[in-house]
C-alpha cells in the first residue's frame, strides 16, 4: 500500500473537491488544511517494466495525486473544509471555534515557520477570521451566491455570516444540543440544521441585498414519525388530465384512462424518534441538499422496522404501547425529503445500514435514466446520485433505483468522518479518524450516461425574489414546489413511459406565459427533461409562519428503499 502523509498520521475530518475540479482539500487533527491534486488517470501506464517498483506501483494507480499548500493558521484541530460554490474562497472551521476564509494568492508569502514548504506549488492568504461561536464547530456550508455561510458548533447554535459585513448576522437556537450538520438550499429558500437533540430544523430566508437575509422563525422540527391512522385513499384516472392540485399526491405524468379504484388502508405504527440521541459517538451528522434542491437527505435516522411490514403485522402492533421506544426494533437509516413535503413529512428513507449514517454527499451530474422494467423511485427525467456514509461503510445510490449501486466497506480501522463528490463524479472520496483517505474511482460511463441537458439553474435567482410586507411580523414568500408522485405505498410494477421534449426559449416567458406553457405539456403527456418544467409556480402565497387553519392531511409512510446486499455481504471487505 501506498502511504500518503494525509496529515502527519493523524485523524483527518473533513475532505471537499473544488467546483472546478482542479483541488481536492482535507482537514484534520493536525489543525492544519491541506490542499491536493487528485486526478483519474485516463489510462494505467501499462509499459513500466524497466521502472523502479516504487515507480510502477505510483503509475499503476487509478488516480494522480499531488500535493499543493498546506495552509497553517488554526490552534485546533480542523473539522470541517468546504469550497465556495464559485471557487474563489476556502473556508475552515475547528475547535478553536473560529472560522477561517482563504483564498488564493498571486504572490508566494514568506516560507519562514512551514515545514512543507518546499514542496508547496501554490500560496493561500488569510481574507478574514470570523468569530462569535463558544465552542468548536463541527460543520459548515455555503450558499449559492457565495456571498454567505452558515455553521454549526457544539455551543448549540448555528450561525449565517456574511462575507461583506465580516460578521455574523443571524444565530438560530433551536437546537437543544450539539448542532453538528447544516446545509444551504441551492435554490435559494432554506437553510436546514441537524442535531444531536434527534431533530433536524428547515428554515426559510429571503435575500433582501448583497448583504442581508431575512431569516423565519423555525418553519419545521422533524423528530418524530407519529401514529399511522387508518386510511381510505380514493384514485380517479382521467383521458387527458388531472385536476388534483394536492402537492403530496400529484405525480409528474398524467396516464390514459383507467377505471376509478377505491382501496382502504389500515396501519398502525407507534409513533417513535426520528434520529439518534446525543450518545451517538460520531462528532457529524452532515446533512445534504441536491445540487438541484429536489431532495434532502438526513444522516443518523432510526426507523422502525415494523414500518416495512405494518400492513401485515397491523393486529400485533395495535398491542404496543406507542411511547415503548426502547422495546421496539429500530434499524439505522437515512431519510428522503423530497422538495415538496420537506415542511411535512420524509416520503423515503435507505435503510439496512450496519452503523448510523454520519455525511451524505450528491454527485454534482445528473445521468441519463437506464432501461428498466421496473418503475423509477422518483419520477424524475434523469438519475442523481448520492453517497451515504455510515461509520464503517459508504453506500451509493441513485434516484432511480431502489438498491444501491455499490457498498464500499472495509477500507479503514476507524469511523469514516467525510465523503466528497469530484466535479466529474469519476471520484468518490472519503476520509477516516485512522489518519487515512480513501478514493473510489468509477470508470468512465459506468455510473452512467451524463445527462446533457441539464436541469435548468435560472429559477435559482428568482425563487427569492418575492417579497410582499403586508405585516411586519409575517414574511410571505411565493414558493415552488416540484411534483412527485406520492410513494405512500411501493410503485407498482410497470414501465413508466417517458417522452423527452426540449424547451430552450421556456425561460424568457413570463410567468404567465411559463404556466400555460406548462399545462399544454401537462396535456400533452409530455415530460420535458428540464428542472424548470418540474417546479410549478403556485397562485397562492404561502406564509413564512405555520398556519395552524389549514385542514390536516393524511400522513404518510415513508417507503422503505431497501438494499440487496445481507448483512453478511456487507462485513466482508470490498
Amino acid at each position: 500500500t501506498l502511504e500518503i502523509n494525509w496529515h502527519d498520521g493523524q485523524a483527518i475530518y473533513s475532505v471537499d473537491f473544488s467546483s472546478d475540479g482542479i483541488r481536492m482539500a482535507s482537514a484534520g487533527a493536525d489543525t492544519s488544511v491541506r490542499l491536493w491534486s487528485m486526478k483519474r488517470r485516463l489510462e494505467v501506464n501499462q509499459d513500466i517494466g524497466h521502472k523502479k517498483s516504487f515507480e510502477k506501483k505510483i503509475e499503476s494507480f487509478p488516480v494522480h495525486i499531488d500535493f499543493l499548500s498546506e495552509l497553517k493558521r488554526h490552534s485546533a484541530p480542523v473539522n470541517v473544509v468546504r469550497f465556495s460554490p464559485s471557487g474563489e474562497y476556502l473556508a475552515s472551521a475547528g475547535d478553536d471555534s473560529c472560522v477561517i476564509l482563504w483564498k488564493k494568492s498571486l504572490t508566494k508569502d514568506s516560507t519562514f515557520g512551514r515545514e512543507y514548504a518546499e514542496f508547496e506549488k501554490e500560496t493561500w492568504s488569510v481574507v478574514q477570521m470570523f468569530h462569535g461561536h463558544s465552542k468548536e464547530i463541527y460543520d459548515l456550508a455555503w450558499s449559492p451566491c457565495s456571498q454567505f455561510f452558515i455553521t454549526a458548533s457544539i455551543d448549540n447554535t448555528a450561525r449565517i455570516w456574511s462575507i461583506s459585513t465580516r460578521s455574523a448576522i443571524h444565530v438560530l437556537t433551536d437546537h437543544t444540543h450539539y448542532v453538528q450538520g447544516v446545509s444551504w438550499d441551492p435554490m435559494g429558500q432554506y437553510v436546514a440544521t441537524q442535531s444531536s437533540d434527534r431533530s433536524v430544523a428547515i428554515y426559510k430566508y429571503l435575500k433582501e441585498g448583497p448583504d442581508r437575509l431575512k431569516m423565519s422563525s423555525c418553519s419545521k422540527r422533524h423528530h418524530r414519525i407519529s401514529k399511522q391512522k387508518s386510511s381510505t385513499a380514493v384514485t380517479t384516472a382521467s383521458s387527458n388530465n388531472s385536476n388534483n392540485n394536492d402537492d403530496t399526491t400529484n405525480s409528474m405524468a398524467t396516464e390514459d384512462v383507467t377505471p376509478t379504484t377505491t382501496t382502504t388502508t389500515t396501519t398502525t405504527v407507534s409513533s417513535f424518534r426520528m434520529y439518534h440521541d446525543e450518545n451517538l459517538v460520531t462528532f457529524f451528522r452532515r446533512l445534504s441538499f441536491s445540487p438541484e434542491g429536489a431532495f434532502l437527505v438526513t444522516p443518523a435516522g432510526l426507523c422502525k422496522n415494523s414500518l416495512e411490514s405494518s400492513n401485515t403485522n397491523n393486529n400485533n402492533n395495535q398491542t404496543k404501547s406507542n411511547n415503548d421506544e426502547d422495546s421496539e426494533d429500530l434499524s439505522n437509516c437515512a431519510y428522503i425529503y423530497p422538495r415538496n413535503t420537506l415542511l411535512k413529512h420524509p416520503m423515503a428513507y435507505t435503510s439496512n445500514h450496519n452503523k448510523p449514517s454520519i455525511a451524505i454527499r450528491w454527485c454534482s451530474d445528473t445521468y441519463e435514466l437506464r432501461p428498466s422494467t421496473e418503475p423509477s423511485m422518483f419520477r424524475l427525467p434523469y438519475r442523481m446520485i448520492y453517497a451515504v456514509a455510515s461509520q464503517d461503510a459508504v453506500y451509493v445510490y441513485d434516484t432511480q433505483h431502489a438498491a444501491p449501486l455499490c457498498v464500499i466497506s472495509g477500507m479503514h480501522f476507524a469511523p469514516i468522518t467525510d465523503i466528497a463528490w469530484s466535479h466529474d463524479g469519476s471520484i468518490l472520496a472519503f476520509s477516516s479518524a485512522d489518519g487515512y483517505c480513501s478514493a473510489v474511482v468509477f470508470d468512465e460511463n459506468e455510473l452512467g450516461k451524463i445527462n446533457l441537458q441539464k436541469p435548468n439553474t435560472m429559477i435559482t435567482n428568482t425563487t427569492h425574489s418575492t417579497v410582499s410586507s403586508s405585516s411586519s411580523n409575517k414574511m410571505v414568500v411565493e414558493e415552488h414546489d416540484i411534483e412527485m408522485m406520492d410513494i405512500a405505498s411501493p410503485p407498482e410494477k410497470r414501465p413508466v413511459p417517458i417522452t423527452t421534449t426540449t424547451t430552450s426559449t421556456s425561460t424568457l416567458l413570463s410567468p404567465t406565459q411559463q404556466q400555460a406553457t406548462h399545462n399544454n405539456h401537462t396535456n400533452n403527456n409530455n415530460k420535458v427533461n428540464d428542472l424548470s418544467s418540474l417546479i410549478r409556480p403556485v397562485s397562492e402565497k404561502r406564509s413564512m409562519e405555520t398556519n395552524n387553519t389549514q385542514p390536516k392531511k393524511r400522513r404518510i409512510a415513508p417507503t422503505f428503499i431497501s438494499s440487496s446486499f445481507t448483512p453478511q455481504q456487507q462485513q466482508q471487505p470490498q
